[in-house]
């Protein structure tokens, strides 16, 4: 009988050490909060998990589980090191577990999670068993009592995760793209970041596919590890000839795969999710569903049916004239463009939360371009305000409703009012979906 020892009490957690123990092993896990914080999650405890509070301690022998939110720099790392102890993350410690099950992954910085859920409905629609899940919400290890020889898994997986995975290895791996995101995480360096998106390709080979933005300028100079393939995908405009790939031309989207011919797959007004990005999210998911094997025709109408998810330009309501969106998914500058890009209407533009160590530089130039008005609100709202000068009406408020309140005054009946914070969300919520759900309730309030 193996001891892990699993540091952090989140979902991930949990879901570990349930797994762990209903596998026979000794399980201690710990957490540095104390029990009124952990309450919801200690309520989910296999009562056989030994539980540890106010401290995270490494147990000689043990191997070490780490919650995604554990920096490379936490003391548990070297003191695990010191012991000779293995260390693994919620993902690594499932693919270990999982048998034979298939794996299909994606990352990036942006567009994960509606490339993840895409991919899943092109797997349903295609008639196969497909669990969905990862960073995207449910954990992995959650799956692992109902996965059967059957189920594709489909996974949205972080550079958190990745970072303690060396074990990962999907049959098919998505990069969105990369930009400067979680730089505190990594110490600042935006080196180590790419290298844990990297991470999701380093065990491919023979048979595997990784699917690239050829648009992006770290993804385009990547190449294949021997054997396996590269599937780009790219909204300026045709793949050269010796490159497989989605492509948009004349607005509708096409695919070349391995030695065919091109062929039409969907036009981009028949999507029904808005804006460029969403395009992107498309050809992503349609290349890894295609890579993996499903038919062009469920791919197709898939790509047709997607509704999209919660707090990624989700629409609200419609009142006096003015379309609420809520975009609280968009924690980075980076994020936030895909928004300020995908409307044409004016728009009032409500950002700001917690600091991630984001450079607004580049974001600021397109909000001048595309808004006219920006509330800001939060920790960060007062230095945005200050980035955005006078290229742009200003407004500071601290809270988030009232924030809503005035911009609902500012819109006057007409054009779009957007929540899309560029920021984290932790100065008043605990996560993107409580600072979304607040604000689609702020919203409803004003009718």
């Amino acid at each position: 009988m193996t001891t892990y020892c699993v540091m952090g009490l989140a979902r991930s957690g949990v879901a570990a050490a349930n797994a762990l123990v209903k596998r026979g092993h000794r399980v201690v896990a710990s957490d540095l909060r104390d029990e009124v914080k952990l309450s919801a999650f200690l309520s989910q405890l296999d009562p056989r998990v030994e539980v540890i509070l106010g401290e995270n301690p490494v147990l000689a022998g043990s191997v070490i589980v780490v919650s995604p939110g554990i920096t490379p720099s936490a003391p548990v790392f070297q003191e695990a090191a010191r012991l000779g102890c293995d260390v693994v993350g919620e993902i690594g410690l499932f693919y270990q577990l999982r048998g034979t099950v298939p794996v299909l992954a994606v990352t990036g910085t942006d567009g994960k999670s509606t490339t993840t859920s895409w991919l899943g409905a092109m797997c349903e629609v295609a008639g196969r068993p497909t669990w969905v899940g990862g960073n995207l919400g449910t954990p992995l290890c959650a799956s692992l009592d109902v996965l059967t020889t059957e189920h594709t898994v489909v996974a949205e997986v972080s550079c958190f995760q990745l970072s303690t995975a060396p074990n990962f290895h999907p049959k098919v791996a998505v990069v969105t793209n990369i930009a400067p995101d979680h730089l505190d995480y990594y110490g600042g360096s935006f080196e180590a970041y790419v290298q844990a998106k990297a991470s999701v390709i380093a065990n491919h080979g023979p048979g595997d596919t990784m699917v690239l933005n050829a648009d992006d300028p770290i993804l385009s100079q990547w190449t294949a590890p021997d054997g396996a393939q590269v599937l780009w995908f790219s909204r300026r405009g045709p793949l050269p000839d010796s490159q497989s790939g989605l492509w948009v031309d004349q607005n509708t989207i096409w695919y070349r795969g391995p030695n065919e011919e091109a062929q039409a797959v969907v036009p981009c007004n028949e999507l029904p999710i808005p804006g460029q990005h969403n395009v992107e999210n498309a050809m992503a998911a349609a290349g890894a569903g295609l890579a993996y094997g499903l038919p062009m025709s469920a791919v197709q109408q898939a790509l047709r049916s997607f509704g999209g998810l919660e707090h990624r330009i989700e629409y609200i309501t419609t009142i006096d004239g003015v379309r609420y969106y809520n975009d609280s998914k968009a924690t980075n500058p980076h994020a936030s463009e895909a928004a300020l890009r995908a409307f044409d209407d004016t728009m009032v533009l409500i950002c700001g939360g917690s600091e991630k160590d984001s450079d607004f530089t580049g974001w600021a130039d397109l909000v001048s371009q595309r808004c006219h008005h920006v509330v800001c609100c939060g920790d960060t709202g007062e230095g945005i305000r200050a980035v955005l000068g006078d290229r742009v009406e200003t407004s500071f408020t601290y809270r988030l409703d009232d924030a809503t309140e005035l911009a609902k005054t500012i819109a006057h009946g007409q054009g779009v009012v957007v929540l899309s914070p560029a920021c984290a969300s932790f100065d008043q919520f605990t996560n993107f979906e409580e600072r979304g759900r607040a604000f689609k309730s702020y919203v409803n309030a004003l009718q």
